[in-house]
């Protein structure tokens, strides 16, 4: 397994994994790969090699590299607790600072890296395109739309960032989502609109969130599933692969 090194927040000193297609091309599209509240599991380096196969260097932003390990997630309680206590701030510096090596890296194209997301990291996806303009597309797997209330560590709720979004942003959603309502994915389509961002937001009849976690027999939705990548990786070869750099 290869990794990248790379300056975070407060100039921590960082590596995480880096998945590079077999082709061993230059001057290939690069992705941000952002975990769920679980962090870097076998799931997550699933999907990196699943886009490692289909040609894009993959960066999987480990949120927990500080710590050591990933946060006790054993209850919703606890997941509250791992989600609450996860500063937006330094999240959102590790991964510009990521983003930063990857166009320093002998392999990528620095004018052609995106961003996907999964629960949380979802949110930060939008976020991260909201911070830097350094991101050419973003995708978000059913990131959470607004906080309850905001906190030092969660300061700015992801739908006032909207505004800022720079890239191209495309947004998956299902409609049984116990975490994000239908009327918080309304709001964010209204505002993408309002902005008039450059977006696609799709919801998904009858599925749960984390709906494409297939080691969860509870919430895997198989079709949803499919659909959803099928539409991540049109988008993602379009706006990274089919479009002139900028």
């Amino acid at each position: 397994m290869n990794s990248i090194r790379f300056s975070g927040a407060d100039r921590a000193a960082l590596s995480t994994p880096l998945v590079l297609p077999q082709t061993g091309k230059r001057g290939v599209a690069a992705i941000v790969l952002l975990p769920a509240i679980a962090g870097v599991n076998d799931y997550v380096m699933r999907v990196a090699h699943r886009l490692a196969a289909d040609g894009f260097a993959v960066a999987i932003l480990d949120y927990f590299a500080r710590e050591g390990g990933v946060p006790d997630v054993s209850t919703p309680a606890a997941i509250d607790v791992a989600v609450n206590s996860l500063a937006d701030r330094r999240v959102i510096s590790d991964a510009c600072g990521l983003i930063g090596a990857l166009r320093e890296h002998e392999a990528i194209d620095p004018e052609r890296v995106g961003s996907l997301g999964f629960c949380i990291g979802g949110m930060y996806s939008l976020m991260l395109s909201a911070e830097t303009s350094d991101i050419s597309a973003s995708v978000d797997y059913y990131g959470s739309v607004r906080y309850a209330k905001t906190s030092s560590q969660k300061p700015v709720s992801p739908l006032d960032r909207v505004k800022d979004v720079q890239a191209p942003f495309l947004a998956h959603f299902g409609t049984l989502d116990r975490l994000i309502s239908a009327a918080d994915i309304d709001a964010l389509d209204a505002e993408l609109k309002r902005a008039s961002k450059s977006y696609e937001l799709f919801t998904y009849r009858g599925a749960p969130h984390a709906f494409d976690e297939d080691f969860r027999p509870a919430a895997y939705r198989p079709v949803a599933s499919q659909l959803a990548w099928q539409r991540t990786m049109t988008f993602l070869d379009w706006h990274l692969k089919g479009s002139p750099a900028r």
